[in-house]
């Protein structure tokens, strides 16, 4: 009977030293890493990534479009209208700033762009520009992800007697 009770103590120290030692070797992703993955997710349309990154209740504002959605659902909603509009979107993280759970981030913006645009309605316009977010992470997850950007600069104003606007 000892000899079974020092075999299991035995096995379990075994268990929970192995588990100890996974826990500190397993480093918990930057809040910098949350945020390029989930840019990478929006270029490559891939809703089913935003599970995983997004808390849930996790929050995206455009401040620009006036957009605030709260939850996966509504953000996905926000993403495929966004992608209906300009299916080549390519969002690209230009410089980070991590400080904790928050992260800032400069980024540039290209793509066709067709739909209203603060001159009008455009079609298949190729539009491109600069912007920054702030995100804050919790438990390796987007809890607030906020982005700033002037959205007239990405339609700048056509000299007169130069093309209509769309290409």
């Amino acid at each position: 009977m000892t000899k079974r009770v020092f075999v299991a103590a035995t096995c379990l120290f075994a268990v929970v030293l192995a588990c100890s030692w996974r826990a500190r070797t397993q480093t918990p992703q930057s809040g910098r890493a949350v945020l390029e993955a989930y840019v990478t997710a929006w270029n490559r349309h891939d809703f089913a990534a935003l599970d995983k990154l997004l808390a849930a209740d996790g929050i995206h504002e455009d401040i620009a479009l006036g957009f605030h959605g709260q939850g996966p659902a509504q953000i996905k909603d926000f993403m495929r209208a966004m992608i209906e509009g300009q299916p080549d979107l390519d969002w690209r993280v230009t410089t980070v700033v991590e400080a904790g759970p928050l992260v800032a981030a400069e980024w540039t913006w290209t793509s066709t762009f067709t739909g209203d645009s603060p001159s009008g309605p455009v079609v298949h316009k190729r539009i491109s520009g600069r912007g920054a977010s702030v995100v804050r992470i919790e438990n390796g997850r987007i809890k607030q992800l906020s982005d700033y950007y002037d959205l007239a600069s990405f339609f700048p104003k056509v000299p007169a007697g130069s093309a209509t606007g769309s290409e």
